[in-house]
């Protein structure tokens, strides 16, 4: 207000024309706020941006064990697979990402057949907040597609790792059979025989020897209990079940006897041969043993192979994040303009009174020297 106008002037009054007046006081300080917002996010301390997942794997069926390896604990294992941290780098958009920045933590929750449950925790620092915020989304987005999706990591890695075990199974079986085959050849074994020997109990070249020579024996029980009387035809004819007269009886029964004495001896000869115990080769029994053990871990690992098939397929994989960050306010954009405007305020407001009493006191001592 101009002077020698005689309107009340209050102190905020007072207070807002000095602003006016002195208001080109700001200019620099302006200047400084922006260059110390800039310094001081960078020593503020950096953003930490965190996500929580829970994770939890349900499968409907399952035999016991069989999820074993397709739990919690291996959706964190594929955290280390390079296939993830490139999909990682591909969704930041930087294939030269330096992966070693997040870290990774699981807490486990619940675990048994069928189910596991889980938290993976998740952080990454950076000094720019959206950059931090940035690199956090995009790992959040590959886990949830990795171990959710059909088709994802997280299955494909289960089922890599039991097509691996059936694999070496597989070929440690060929590898052992290549061995036997040769010395079963030179004895005369059946290859198959050797390896249903033991594998099944009511199956096999020796059970069905064991069963025909019962028959035969029987048979010749009869034969020689009818030869050890007087023969009919009648009898001849029940046992031979084939018509027989009298005066043919002994003889047919003593050409029979003889053939039912050579069948018998003839199977107890195949049925040794066949067997471990008429084997006096210990390296030969070795290689056998460790062929029929090769037979029964390969079949349970393509058993478990087709498991995992099946356990991929009606699994149910769901994730529940959490985000959050702390730290670094200094350092995002808002963070910086508030900086800068505290700083063109308070070293302005203290610079502009500062000035003002500076011109006062010389304008009472040019005054005081006026007076004298």
């Amino acid at each position: 207000m101009p002077r020698g106008k005689s309107a009340p002037q209050g102190g905020l009054y007072r207070d807002l024309s000095l602003l006016r007046r002195r208001w080109w006081v700001f200019i620099p300080f302006l200047l400084l706020g922006v260059m110390l917002a800039f310094s001081f996010g960078r020593v503020a301390g950096d953003a930490n941006a965190t996500a929580s997942m829970q994770m939890e794997t349900q499968i409907p069926a399952v035999f016991s064990g069989g999820d074993r390896g397709f739990r919690i604990f291996e959706a964190q294992a594929m955290t280390g697979d390079p296939r993830f941290k490139a999909k990682v780098a591909e969704k930041i958009g930087d294939p030269d990402f330096d992966y070693g920045r997040f870290s990774i933590a699981l807490s486990p929750i619940s675990v048994a057949d069928g189910v596991s449950r889980g938290v993976l925790t998740l952080a990454i620092t950076d000094v720019d907040k959206a950059t931090a915020e940035r690199y956090r989304d995009a790992f959040v987005a590959a886990f949830t597609e990795a171990y959710t999706e059909p088709g994802g990591l997280f299955r494909q890695r289960f089922l890599e790792s039991q097509e691996k075990v059936a694999t070496v199974a597989e070929a440690n079986f060929q590898a052992t059979a290549a061995k036997v085959r040769p010395e079963a050849e030179k004895r005369g074994i059946p290859m198959d025989e050797l390896l249903r020997a033991r594998q099944y109990v009511n199956g096999g070249l020796t059970q069905e020897l064991n069963r025909t020579e019962a028959d035969a024996q029987a048979e010749l029980a009869q034969v020689t209990a009818a030869l050890a009387g007087n023969p009919t035809g009648a009898g001849a004819s029940a046992i031979l079940d084939t018509p027989v007269s009298d005066a043919q009886a002994r003889a047919v029964l003593l050409e029979r006897q003889a053939t039912l004495q050579a069948t018998v001896t003839a199977i107890r000869k195949l049925r040794l041969a066949i067997s471990d115990v008429s084997v006096e080769d210990s390296a030969f029994l070795f290689l056998v043993d460790d062929l029929r053990s090769q037979s029964v871990i390969k079949d349970q690992a393509f058993n478990y192979l087709n498991n995992a098939r099946a356990t991929v397929a009606n699994a149910q994989t769901t994730v529940d994040t959490t985000v959050s960050f702390s730290g670094g306010v200094a350092g995002t954009r808002m963070g910086r303009v508030a900086v800068a405007i505290a700083v063109t305020l308070v070293f302005g407001i203290i610079a502009i009174y500062l000035l003002e009493w500076l011109m006062q006191v010389r304008e009472n001592a040019a005054a005081g020297d006026a007076a004298h």
